[in-house]
């Protein structure tokens, strides 16, 4: 009984530090720590020195009025909003911030080819972006176009103490082409923005900083989709090159075919590859890395439709072996349902049926990446 009341104190006390450790709400993560009773603090009469000199005298600690124009932009105590300012975060090649001194927002993409329109790929992606965010588009003409309302929602924090934040803005945006053409300024104007944190409103001015802030937000999110859609464009360009497959040995000097591909790349492709031989995939393990294969012998019209050389395997079930070699390349062992390996013979057969449609109807298709 000693020992289970002990594990229950120190299961409860783990528990109540978790809670704890998570107490920090969205909201409170805005403000400065300690207390804002300095707000009601109120100025003592001058300190008297009698006949002695007030030349050794500071202002160091004078606190001064805030001017209109601070008040007008900013707030105090609780509502002051302590987060770093927002930086530009460039996950693109070519693209600048311009420092304004109205502080409106301005980014440059810049071209490194003569060939590039970079008008034109700057308002595809506006384009895109929006349409992935389901936002509609109130105005345009040939330099200017008016969001609809943006909605983003986010949740931070656990179970024990989450916070969803909802966000509405829309904005105003202008596309700017240099003379030479390999440079394009975007203009960002926010026209109306919201924050809230649990349904309760976050105070904000659309001025100075706060203001700025949010452009740069938005930018950042449009260049974080560009970011995502050129690397998903270059994962499929990947996928469609074709295998560089030659004869040679395994590790264990054994006959294997050898991919001048990576591990993950060559795993990634050898489905596609393994159907269009007839093989069908029983089971397949990429932390073990086998694939177990079902072959069904197909007609004679399979191979002559499909440019394949025919070879002939017993339908039966084979286990697929890959090996990860040094420089980058990846080894393919072929073994019988009892683990034995393929007779050389056979491993070359397999190999010589595969290897014009390799070279030959599983080409790169030529997709290329969008580039700034």
């Amino acid at each position: 009984m000693k020992i289970t009341f002990k594990h229950c104190r120190i299961t409860a006390a783990i528990m109540i530090s978790l809670s704890l450790s998570s107490c920090a709400r969205f909201d409170t993560r805005m403000q400065a720590n300690g207390s804002f009773e300095y707000q009601q603090t109120e100025l003592t009469t001058p300190y008297k020195t009698g006949n002695y000199s007030n030349h050794e005298a500071r202002n160091n600690f004078d606190i001064p009025e805030l001017t209109a124009e601070q008040k007008k932009v900013g707030f105090q105590g609780v509502d002051v909003d302590v987060r770093p300012p927002t930086q530009l975060i460039p996950v693109l090649d070519g693209v600048l911030l311009e420092p304004t001194k109205n502080g409106a927002t301005k980014v440059w993409f810049n071209a490194f080819s003569q060939n590039d329109d970079m008008q034109e790929k700057v308002w595809q992606l506006i384009d895109t972006f929006l349409h992935n965010k389901n936002v509609a588009i109130v105005k345009r003409d040939e330099n200017h176009l008016q969001t609809g309302t943006l909605i983003d929602k986010y949740t931070f924090g656990s179970a024990l103490n989450k916070n969803t934040i909802l966000k509405e803005s829309s904005y105003n945006l202008t596309v700017e082409q240099q003379q030479d053409g390999y440079s394009v300024g975007l203009l960002v104007d926010v026209l109306s923005y919201s924050e809230k944190n649990e349904d309760k409103d976050l105070k904000l001015k659309l001025v100075g900083s706060t203001k700025q802030d949010i452009e740069l937000r938005f930018v950042n999110d449009l260049l974080n989709f560009a970011y995502n859609l050129k690397e998903s464009e270059q994962l499929a360009a990947n996928d469609n090159q074709p295998l560089s497959i030659k004869l040679g040995f395994d590790d264990n000097h054994q006959s294997a075919w050898i991919v001048d591909n990576e591990f993950l790349d060559t795993w990634r492709k050898l489905p596609a590859l393994f159907k269009l031989l007839s093989f069908s995939i029983v089971e397949q393990d990429k932390n073990l890395g086998y694939f177990l294969l079902d072959f069904k012998q197909p007609d004679s019209d399979y191979w002559a439709e499909n440019n394949l050389q025919p070879f002939e395997l017993d339908n039966a079930e084979y286990f697929v072996q890959l090996g990860e070699l040094t420089g980058g390349t990846t080894s393919i062992t072929w073994l019988d349902e009892d683990k034995k390996p393929l007779p050389d013979q056979k491993v070359t057969e397999i190999y010589l049926s595969i290897t014009e449609q390799v070279r030959g109807v599983l080409i790169e298709n030529n997709k290329q990446t969008k580039e700034f």
